[in-house]
């Protein structure tokens, strides 16, 4: 059945044949997933590993589902300027909206690959998206990417660490998002100096670098801001999805960069 988590992503990749490219830190290859043409062009079923607030919307995205396992990462994009998903395109029959770990039926119109966030396709706002099922924290923990590393550990802003990719360098990726295990993950949440306001940021490591990232997880910042002022750790077998924004140039000009952004935590259930 679709969005049966019982079709782990590993049984994907031993059919397929690409079982080693899994640590490839430039890009991380899935199969591509057999269907009929109408399957493939408007209609996917998504497990949703991110719902998470951007300028202009929503950013939603989540991994493919079929009767043979997990696929490919689709990030669900309007044609409007900064393409993130508004409330109306994504409320489900029910009134509410996707949540992490959801399966979801979502319509689309055509693949929008844009440089490296080549996950990125076009919906189709006159379909009504629908739940279908829903997935446990251990059987996405299954299924979780391996990256070398989270792009780049180049670059660190002045209120983040390793949180940032030059847009020069982006040309050498082609994969946007990815859920990882982290160690000694905690939510930071600081004053910025330069403005005054409070952040709330994760702080873990990969691979041994540490990263502190701004979160975009609509819950988990709400919380945490409530909290106030403060180092939260979490469960340390929590899995987090990061995305690679958009480049970003500072008003008045200046370097360009991508910022590196935590739009989902995924904790054990209690």
């Amino acid at each position: 059945m679709a969005g049966d988590p019982t079709a782990p992503r590993a049984n994907v990749h031993t059919f397929c044949g690409e079982a080693s490219s899994r640590d490839d830190n430039a890009s991380l290859p899935r199969c591509q997933v057999e269907g009929t043409e109408d399957e493939m062009a408007h209609v996917k079923t998504l497990l949703c590993l991110a719902n998470s607030w951007k300028h202009g919307g929503t950013c939603v995205a989540g991994l493919e589902v079929t009767d043979r396992g997990v696929g490919d990462w689709v990030r669900p994009v309007s044609s409007r300027p900064g393409h993130g998903v508004n409330s109306d395109e994504q409320t489900l029959p029910d009134g509410s909206v996707p949540g992490v770990l959801d399966v979801i039926t979502v319509g689309f119109l055509e693949p929008a690959p844009a440089d490296f966030q080549t996950e990125n396709w076009v919906l189709d706002p006159t379909h009504r998206w629908e739940r279908v099922g829903r997935w446990s924290y251990a059987a996405a923990a299954d299924i979780v990417d391996r990256p070398a590393a989270l792009w780049s550990n180049d670059g660190s802003s002045s209120v983040g660490t390793h949180d940032r990719v030059r847009a020069e360098d982006l040309p050498r990726f082609d994969s946007s998002i990815v859920l990882v295990h982290v160690d000694d993950p905690a939510v930071v949440v600081s004053n910025n100096p330069w403005n005054g306001r409070s952040e709330v940021r994760l702080w873990f490591k990969y691979r041994g670098v540490e990263h502190e990232l701004k979160i975009t997880d609509p819950e988990y910042h709400a919380t945490y801001l409530r909290e106030g002022l403060g180092r939260y750790p979490l469960n340390p077998q929590a899995i987090v999805t990061v995305s690679l924004a958009e480049p970003w140039t500072p008003p008045g000009g200046g370097e360009a960069y991508s910022y590196k952004v935590v739009a989902a935590i995924i904790e054990p259930e209690a």
